[in-house]
């Protein structure tokens, strides 16, 4: 989880949100809200398709994994704290690049970059009803049993620095965008129930 704090440009652009919108109850928490949420939105974008750009998994596998957090937290001394991130379970191996050889055996690759390896004792089972998933055996007999996963897609683009770094910056550049726009909107009563 990321936590970002206004710098002067994004203080500026919160300053006039608050001027415009000060005699419309709700406004301004409306539009930061609804501005953050879409800058939230295209940083997972982002850091998708970087993701999948480095794991050998779908953008929209992961992001249906992938749970979006933002909170605007407001101090006593008028300050603004914005809390943004993404988390998620781990994906099970078999929706990465998961294959049957002609010998019966397991090959996977997590990362694009790597080839296939084979995983030595393990075996595809559906269990009960739920899901299908790669297995190995914990020991001799045939149980117990346990599924091999591969990161998080949170883990997967908050592992480089660099996917941060682009992911704050496409963030903070969409968020200056969208509370302008949303600001126009709640003045304009566009979208009003």
């Amino acid at each position: 989880m990321n936590t970002v704090y206004f710098d002067d440009i994004a203080e500026e652009s919160l300053d006039r949100a608050e001027k415009l919108l000060a005699g419309i109850p709700g406004g301004v928490q409306r539009a930061v809200s609804n501005a953050l949420s879409r800058a939230a939105q295209h940083g997972l974008t982002v850091g998708m398709r970087i993701a999948s750009g480095e794991y050998a998994i779908g953008q929209n596998e992961l992001k249906s994994r992938t749970k979006q957090i933002n909170r605007v937290v407001r101090d006593d001394n008028g300050g603004c704290e914005i809390i943004f991130g993404y988390r998620g379970a781990v994906i099970p191996l078999i929706r990465f690049d998961t294959r049957i050889g002609s010998d019966g055996r397991i090959y996977a690759r997590v990362l694009r970059s790597n080839a296939r390896e084979l995983i030595g004792n393990a075996f595809i089972a559906r269990v009960g009803n739920q899901h299908t998933g790669v297995f190995v055996r914990k020991g001799a007999g045939s149980r117990p049993i346990r599924q091999l996963y591969g990161p998080s897609a949170a883990a997967a683009f908050y592992a480089h620095e660099e996917t941060v770094d682009k992911m704050d910056e496409e963030i903070r550049a969409t968020y200056e965008r969208r509370i302008e726009h949303e600001v126009t909107r709640i003045l304009n009563g566009w979208g009003s129930k």
